[in-house]
């Protein structure tokens, strides 16, 4: 667990809180990027610079128990050859939906989004 983004989303957790979980993603295409955070007890969002990882403030946080995951994830394909980019969309209590690609960096076909994915769907037992 990248430890910067740790930091980030402890930002905006009440003290005590334990954040078990906290990965960069990316939204709209590539277009913006999110520090998404699991703790002991909710899921927190935090805007970021596009360009280097910094808080910019708090999106949402949900408690654990108001957000479900699709019951599968996305994972993109050009040509047949995987990208790296997969994209996992988590529905809020509200019935909004926010779809991520939460990888490790921006260019590159590593398995980091296939990782954080999976590190998601552990932290999150409900699913829609």
């Amino acid at each position: 667990m990248a430890s910067h983004e740790v930091d980030i989303v402890a930002r905006h957790v009440p003290a005590g809180e334990e954040v078990l979980l906290a990965f960069s993603a990316y939204t709209r295409m590539g277009l913006g990027r999110r520090v998404v955070g699991v703790t002991t007890r909710q899921l927190v969002v935090v805007k970021s610079g596009y360009m280097s990882l910094s808080d910019k403030g708090l999106l949402w946080a949900a408690p654990l128990t108001e957000i479900a995951l699709n019951d599968t994830y996305t994972r993109w394909h050009t040509n047949g050859v995987y990208t790296g980019n997969a994209y996992v969309t988590i529905q809020r209590s509200d019935g909004s939906t926010t779809t991520l690609n939460p990888r490790s960096s921006f260019w590159g076909g590593r398995g980091s989004a296939d990782d954080n994915i999976a590190a998601l769907y552990s932290a999150i037992p409900s699913r829609y």
